[in-house]
């Protein structure tokens, strides 16, 4: 989501109409991640299934939350959206590291589910830097491990922007002309991605990442002030 609807913002689409376009572009790449993890999947279905669940539920909730947004109120939060996904990414790795150093012993599925819900509504409204809250949330009130826990971020974050996509689909705010070429692009982009991240240092890519978000990020904050 920090290139795709940065983007789309840049060639004047409106940002509610780039936000659902953007879940839609990026939903069959997370679905393509997920399967590349799909050997790290070792834990209870159960446990799964109810995180999925929770996901579902809550960026339901969320996508409603956006369309009944307004265009001009959308436009104002959106340097703010930014803002607070750049920084999330930003120090990703020190939430991490957090996590691990706090890591649970035994799940403690209250407070698991009720931090995915509220992270699924984040999702469904806007969602960048929603993989980085799963994994901490998942390392400190579930004993799973870190692969594990990446391995179902990336569940139920396909199953998320899934529900989102379906919800936008029938409100007919995805611009389908530009979101279709897209999705190869992303389903490409998810496949290698993943297999990157299983093998290879990305901490290069992530300082790329991070300027640009940065950038673009400061771009929207200048804008919206004059």
């Amino acid at each position: 989501m920090f290139l795709v609807f940065p983007s789309l913002l840049f060639t004047g689409v409106s940002p509610v109409m780039a936000n659902a376009t953007g879940t839609f572009v990026l939903f069959p790449g997370a679905y393509a991640s997920a399967w590349v993890y799909r050997d790290r999947l070792v834990h209870g279905r159960r446990l799964q299934g109810l995180l999925v669940l929770s996901s579902a539920l809550g960026a339901g909730l969320g996508s409603e939350l956006l369309l009944h947004t307004s265009e001009q109120s959308f436009s104002h939060l959106v340097p703010y959206l930014m803002l607070a996904a750049t920084m999330i990414f930003t120090f990703a790795g020190k939430l991490r590291s957090a996590a691990a150093s706090h890591a649970a012993k035994t799940t403690h599925l209250l407070p698991l589910l009720a931090g995915q819900f509220v992270i699924g509504i984040y999702g469904g409204y806007f969602g960048a830097g929603q993989g980085v809250l799963m994994l901490a949330l998942f390392l400190t009130t579930a004993s799973i491990d870190v692969h594990e826990a990446s391995g179902i971020r990336l569940v139920c974050g396909a199953f998320s922007n899934t529900i989102a996509t379906v919800i936008f689909a029938a409100r007919g705010v995805i611009l389908w002309k530009v979101g279709l070429p897209m999705v190869v692009a992303a389903v490409a982009g998810g496949l290698a991605g993943a297999h990157f991240l299983k093998r290879l240092d990305t901490e290069k890519a992530r300082r790329a990442i991070l300027i640009y978000a940065w950038v673009v990020t400061a771009w929207l904050l200048i804008r919206s002030f004059f």
